[in-house]
């Protein structure tokens, strides 16, 4: 695992801001960028967070942040960004 980085404290190691496109997608490459692995390879998202609910956070229709574990790294989605620790 590449992801150095143990909380959300320190430098995030990857930051992606969400861009017109799909935040779940966005998650998805910016932790496959960070373990060096193609998105494919990483289990899918929807089993550890509704992927609609990220969605939501952007569309300024939900809460203004989630933190959660994804493949060993923690992932912090906001309105504006998607930080990978």
């Amino acid at each position: 695992m590449n992801c150095t980085g143990d909380s959300t404290t320190g430098t995030p190691v990857v930051t992606a801001a969400p861009k017109g496109g799909s935040v779940t997608m966005a998650v998805v490459r910016a932790v496959a960028a960070v373990e060096n692995e193609e998105p494919q390879a990483l289990k899918p998202l929807g089993k550890v967070v509704d992927p609609e609910a990220l969605e939501a956070i952007v569309d300024g229709e939900s809460a203004r942040h989630v933190t959660f574990r994804y493949c060993g790294c923690e992932v912090v989605v906001t309105e504006s960004e998607i930080a990978v620790y």
